[in-house]
């Protein structure tokens, strides 16, 4: 009877510890495995201080979590299935600084502007304008101010960089990418003043060759070719173009090849087009097959602000190009 009493016993006991271990795992517990997704936030700010909401999209229980201090979860630290996190962001006293909210497996990444020249502090900039090329490029600001006053420098635009925490004299340098597209402006802010870039629409070179000779279109080769011994001659034509109201005010050609010796034509000015002429039959490269010589382009052009492309034969999108040369009668 004592042996059926203990047996009982131990199976209750296991029966409660199975219960208890079921009941301390929560439903609302996070699952590594559900997605956690959230809305449109600005996550570029100024110095500041300001308020904001996360939208969060879930079919799981999440929480949020700031890696910063002057980044603070107001509200919404948590929850299970949509809902808002709500934040607020300190104002910066000093340079440009960043800092994310986790929520479940989704981060946001916020980057706050450095602070404005102190009240009573006089920052002075040498221009509050500048240009750069469409090539890319930099323009430089000098900054003046008592040796005690600082100031800080940063962008607005994504196509523009600059930074600087500095305290007294100093230069700004504004650096800007490439620009493939029209012209386009951007702001740069220094010392609590905006500095307003502009960078010219983008030009782009390219050029196809003719052989009337031989073909009424475009060809990848021009033939020193007759059956009478008349010379050749072929045209290179421009189709660069630019995609700001500055117009192309400059060609510059560079044309090479071997026939018997080096052949170099050069020549500049405000003609899209550059022709060379030449005779089949000459000694030391002609065949009656038409011996294939490599031919070497290259085309610069300028906009009337001084922005330049260049292409070359076999570089990019544009095609190898070759001279054939024909012995005479062929």
């Amino acid at each position: 009877m004592s042996n059926h009493r203990f047996l009982l016993a131990a199976v209750v006991a296991t029966t409660t510890a199975l219960a208890a271990a079921a009941c301390s795992k929560s439903d609302n517990s996070p699952s590594s495995s559900c997605a956690v997704t959230v809305g449109s936030v600005t996550t570029n700010v100024s110095a500041a201080a300001s308020t904001g909401s996360i939208p969060v999209t879930s079919s799981c229980a999440w929480t949020a979590g700031s890696s910063a201090s002057f980044l603070t979860i107001t509200s919404g630290g948590s929850g299970n299935g949509n809902g808002t996190v709500n934040y607020s962001i300190a104002a910066n006293t000093g340079s440009t600084r960043s800092a994310s909210i986790a929520i479940g497996n989704a981060l946001v990444s916020f980057v706050q502007a450095g602070a404005l020249a102190p009240v009573g502090c006089t920052v002075t900039l040498s221009a509050t304008t500048a240009r750069i090329n469409a090539n890319g490029g930099t323009a430089s600001i000098d900054v003046s101010a008592a040796s005690t006053c600082g100031w800080t420098a940063s962008s607005n635009s994504p196509f523009l960089t600059a930074t600087a925490n500095a305290t007294g004299n100093g230069t700004v340098v504004i650096t800007a990418s490439a620009n493939t597209g029209p012209a386009r402006t951007g702001t740069v802010t220094i010392g609590g003043q905006s500095v307003t870039v502009t960078q010219d629409g983008g030009i782009f070179a390219s050029f196809d060759l003719f052989d009337p000779s031989q073909t009424g279109g475009v060809t990848n080769t021009c033939q020193f070719r007759s059956s009478s011994g008349l010379s050749t001659t072929c045209t290179l034509r421009s189709t660069s173009f630019t995609s700001g109201s500055a117009a192309i005010v400059n060609y510059s050609w560079t044309v090479q090849y071997t026939y018997a010796t080096a052949k170099v034509i050069s020549a500049s000015g405000d003609s899209p087009t550059v022709s060379f002429t030449d005779t089949c039959g000459q000694p030391g490269g002609a065949t009656d097959d038409g011996a294939l010589q490599p031919l070497d382009v290259t085309l610069t052009v300028t906009d009337s602000l001084g922005n330049t492309a260049t292409a070359k034969s076999g570089t990019g999108s544009q095609s190898k190009l070759f001279v054939q040369l024909f012995n005479c009668g062929i």
